[in-house]
């Protein structure tokens, strides 16, 4: 570097010039000279220990704000955000030394501190940014505050971050702005998401509720920022910036989602999944991966895994959503670049490996037990055929932590292939008309075209469905499109509550098993008392395709019974029955027993047995009039 031009770029840099400041700071990555001549001049221009700048601490800030670039508040404004500008691609820290540029940056950290809380105390959040028209402060506390946070073991963290600044930066764009630009919103979401990473729970909890205050606005702030990444995706040569922009909004929406139930369900409802999935699709291509795209791409999917694992517990219908965004292919093809990169993958994230396999085998055997729906095995199959083109390489590997995700893969083929007698009578059982299906040579069990949720064998189904007044699936659909504007877990379609009803009639028939049970249940327990009488217990809870079948004292459910049905089976006019079927929250709340007429199951139940009794649980049927 010649050293008068460098004499002449500090001279103009103390003297203002962003220009000058800029160029330094890229120059900062070539030489140690270089990175010391900056730091210099950062170091000279946001002093604060001055008479002057510690009575703008006090709120005493000029009634006329300055247009001098030598002025201290806009010096001190625009050396910060050259020194966040060139941070933020880590362009100081590549070729250089990181114990020396390391230090340098710590030496900075009282005076940034000071500075930050000066301009966001003072000119920010009173909003007296539009007098200020010579700087932009709004955007240099924003990209300040995306680099300071994530200097965690370097910076101690000013509690107004969580209470006042971020959430109000959050909140309020630059003046006359609907909106931050695309550069401003990769600021935010990245110091947002390192602010996660470095509060404490308190600080966490405080900071969900500030943004919890307009659930709706953060909702769409997300996903806002989303749209906006895929519009420029073509304009966008830096896939490091790019990936790292998805990672930050992944980890942002399973952080809020994960402490609020109003974010959570905003989210929901400016269709959060599909743009996740979408972002999954991205960057599970395949490119060539350096060390840095593809430990980001993995953290990506981890994170975004925490939060499709989330919505997944709230209902069977958000289950079948996903399984049409692909979700297990992505996911999946994750794990085969992560394998056939193996050599890249940095040691410190080795972590985010293993993450990634653990949601494989754990979204796999959330949707095992969801098979009785025959909408989710239908999608299911379809995802096996996909994931199948991809995966050759990573079921064989010797590797620990993919044997285990081999294992629940093949589990899970084995029961989606209707190995299962249950499941073979389900197949054929689960047309969505209420009137007689007449059936056809090839049962393909299309959807819906108009609300793609009830499952029909053929569209001459599906026009005899509509086709009548009052029974038919015209006011339904209806109600469905109006459910899914409002992103609420869907009812159970008439198919497949045709296939459950279907799936518990096959079980109750194993009448061999429940004398079994019955035989050994007396032997260990004798017989029941009079007033207790058994219960027996259908559980579909379990990655098993069979329901696991047991029997317990109707003592130990006494909550769970209606006293007029425990009163019905002390008398000997039915047997209880307790299903726990698999639906989100359903499934870990409290059960619901049951009254069944006594039948000799040797001799076959009677024909209209399905018609005469709640086979399945109210809950589980509540949008169906007729059923």
């Amino acid at each position: 570097m010649n050293d008068k031009r460098t004499e002449k770029l500090i001279k103009s840099a103390k003297g203002g010039s962003y220009e000058a400041m800029m160029v330094l700071g890229l120059q900062a990555s070539q030489s140690r000279l270089s990175r010391q001549a900056f730091f210099r001049v950062m170091e000279e221009n946001l002093k604060f220990n001055t008479v002057v700048i510690q009575d703008m601490q006090q709120g005493r800030l000029p009634l006329v704000p300055s247009i001098d670039p030598i002025d201290v508040c806009n010096l001190s404004c625009n050396s910060m955000l050259v020194l966040a500008t060139c941070l933020r691609d880590q362009t100081l820290l590549k070729p250089v030394s990181l114990p020396d540029s390391t230090s340098s940056m710590v030496a900075l950290m009282p005076a940034i501190s000071f500075w930050l809380s000066l301009f966001c105390d003072h000119i920010i959040l009173p909003f007296r940014t539009p007098e200020f028209t010579f700087i932009d402060f709004h955007r240099s506390v924003v990209f300040i505050l995306a680099w300071t946070t994530n200097m965690t073991t370097h910076y101690t963290v000013e509690p107004k971050l969580f209470t006042d600044y971020l959430p109000f930066l959050w909140f309020h764009p630059p003046p006359d702005c609907m909106k931050y630009h695309l550069d401003d919103a990769r600021a935010l979401f990245t110091a947002v998401e390192h602010a996660f990473r470095a509060c404490d729970e308190p600080q966490y909890e405080l900071f969900v509720r500030r943004l919890e205050e307009n659930s709706i606005y953060t909702a769409k702030l997300c996903v806002q920022f989303i749209v906006d990444e895929f519009a420029h995706i073509s304009e966008e040569s830096n896939t490091i910036l790019l990936y790292h922009s998805f990672l930050s909004v992944a980890s942002s929406i399973f952080q809020l989602a994960f402490k609020s139930l109003l974010i959570h369900t905003a989210l929901l409802k400016n269709n959060i999944l599909q743009w996740l999935c979408r972002i999954f699709r991205l960057v599970t291509r395949r490119i060539p991966f350096n060390n840095v795209t593809l430990t980001i791409a993995a953290r990506c999917v981890a994170m975004g895994s925490g939060y499709i694992m989330r919505v997944m517990e709230d209902g069977h219908s958000y289950i079948y959503q996903l399984l049409g965004y692909n979700i297990l292919l992505y996911i999946f093809k994750v794990l085969c670049n992560l394998h056939t990169h193996a050599e890249l993958i940095d040691p410190k994230w080795k972590v985010a490996k293993t993450t990634a396999e653990h949601s494989v085998v754990t979204i796999m055997r959330m949707i095992i037990p969801h098979f009785a729906y025959v909408s989710i095995l239908k999608r299911s199959r379809k995802a096996i055929f996909k994931i199948q083109q991809h995966i050759d390489g990573i079921l064989e590997s010797q590797d620990p932590g993919l044997k285990q995700v081999s294992k629940a893969w093949t589990e899970f083929v084995e029961i989606a292939t209707y190995r299962s007698n249950i499941f073979k009578f389900i197949s054929d059982s689960s047309c969505g008309t209420e009137e007689k299906c007449h059936g056809t040579l090839v049962r393909k069990f299309m959807v819906c075209s108009r609300c793609q949720f009830t499952l029909y064998c053929s569209r001459t189904c599906q026009r005899d469905d509509w086709s009548q007044p009052s029974t038919g699936h015209r006011s339904l659909c209806t109600k469905i499109r109006q459910i899914r504007a409002d992103a609420g877990p869907l009812p159970v379609s008439l198919s497949d509550y045709n296939a459950y009803q279907s799936f518990t009639f096959r079980s109750m028939l194993k009448y061999e098993e429940w004398k079994e049970l019955s035989d050994k249940y007396l032997a260990d327990n004798g017989k029941p008392n009079s007033l207790w009488p058994m219960v027996w217990v259908l559980d579909y809870c379990v990655v098993n395709v069979e329901p696991d079948i047991r029997i317990q004292s109707s003592e130990q459910r006494v909550e769970d019974i209606d006293p007029e049905n425990l009163m019905k089976a002390r008398e000997g006019a039915g047997s209880l029955v307790c299903y726990i079927i698999p639906d989100g929250g359903h499934a870990i709340g409290p059960r619901k027993i049951y009254l069944l007429p006594d039948v000799d199951l040797r001799l076959g139940f009677p024909s209209d047995f399905i018609s005469r009794i709640d086979i399945l649980p109210r809950w589980f049927r509540h949008i169906f009039p007729s059923a």
